[in-house]
């Protein structure tokens, strides 16, 4: 660039749009609104229910407040108007020991957009995800490795605040958490890709950074609950404190299963096909739903990103009719896979191992593959 050129200083993602056409072309508004579309399942009920159960149990007050019997004595009465008086002024006094919600599921499942629907549409976080909002609920991602002190700054940052000194200890650093959040009136907290927690080798900052979740719960003036979500190993850093475990409650994403889920997934694929103006193939729900569940691993998020390949395929294709071919391409687009790794083509589909990817092999090893495959992935 010429010295005397001023750089643009436009949106990137705007110069990159314009670069690939895709401001005013069809397809890619069409994958936008595809992309927007949300699949309800019976998982988003089961999840709202662990959810609010948590609210529940987080703003029951040890003592409540009670209606006065006629021969309760004129002291008593006063003292109950004055505890209520008391809570009224600070609504946090008084308040239980909040509990902690573990949502579970493989990479793929869907746990990220769940939470993020769950958290966007519920009445008691409305204004979730806005910085100007008084929504009592903020969402962060682990770092990794998820220390305390990175955790820490991670969760002031997510609040707009900023430490600029690197010598800081972990204790100063969350004593300014617990009076942020308490100055925000966040509530609940939520951490994604808890995971990293496990990545922790010392068994010592392991426990640290479980009390450390675990003295915002139990804090006498101000506790939040806190929801972990992230992979099935989370329950490997919550199991050693019997304290933590007492206080948390599981919920595993289920897996896509058939005939359970044949008309979710025949509602899904029609509702994308359609947003997109595409129509499906007559008899698809036997043809491609067992390959479209196998292909992705019986985990949602796969599945449904399946279905956005596909349809994007179709799209470029100029076509009309959603069918199989456009699945089978797409997966062998993103695998690099041949046809006998591809199950869209197979007719003994359950033997693809749908997460192997093409390698570099030598071409003694590729033969022997071609001749007879080896199955590493499971049969479902």
């Amino acid at each position: 660039m010429d010295a005397t050129q001023t750089p643009d200083r436009r949106d990137p993602v705007a110069r990159i749009r314009e670069a690939l056409g895709h401001n005013g072309d069809r397809t890619h508004a069409a994958m936008e609104a595809v992309r927007h579309k949300y699949v309800r399942t019976r998982r988003d009920t089961l999840l709202r229910d662990h959810f609010e159960r948590l609210l529940h149990d987080l703003v029951e007050r040890r003592k409540p407040v009670l209606v006065p019997d006629q021969d309760q004595d004129h002291r008593d009465q006063v003292a109950d108007q004055e505890r209520a008086t008391e809570q009224d002024h600070d609504p946090g006094k008084g308040r239980r020991e909040a509990n902690m919600l573990l949502v579970l599921g493989e990479s793929g499942a869907g746990k990220t957009r769940i939470i993020d629907r769950l958290l966007s549409t519920h009445p008691a976080t409305f204004g979730y995800g806005h910085p100007l909002s008084d929504c009592p609920v903020i969402s962060v991602t682990a770092p990794s490795p998820c220390g305390v002190k990175e955790l820490g700054r991670v969760v002031l940052a997510r609040t707009g605040y900023e430490i600029a000194r690197r010598n800081v200890s972990g204790p100063e650093i969350w004593g300014i958490v617990h009076k942020r959040l308490k100055a925000l009136g966040i509530l609940v907290l939520h951490i994604d890709e808890a995971q990293h927690a496990t990545q922790l080798r010392d068994v010592s900052e392991r426990e640290k950074l479980r009390n450390t979740i675990k003295s915002l719960m139990v804090d006498p003036d101000h506790p939040i609950a806190v929801i972990l979500s992230g992979l099935p190993e989370i329950t490997r850093f919550i199991t050693p404190d019997v304290q933590l475990s007492r206080r948390t409650t599981a919920f595993q994403l289920p897996s896509v299963e058939l005939p359970a889920d044949l008309k979710m997934l025949t509602a899904a694929v029609t509702k994308f096909a359609g947003i997109a103006n595409l129509g499906v193939e007559v008899g698809y729900e036997l043809s491609l739903l067992p390959r479209l569940v196998h292909a992705g691993d019986h985990r949602l998020g796969v599945i449904i990103e399946e279905i956005h390949g596909a349809i994007r395929y179709a799209l470029g294709a100029k076509s009309t009719i959603l069918d199989r071919t456009h699945f089978a391409k797409a997966f062998a687009d993103r695998t690099g896979n041949a046809p006998e790794w591809n199950p869209y083509r197979r007719s003994d589909y359950r033997k693809v191992d749908v997460w192997r990817m093409i390698v570099v092999r030598d071409e003694e090893e590729a033969s022997d593959e071609r001749t007879k495959p080896s199955i590493k992935g499971k049969d479902r």
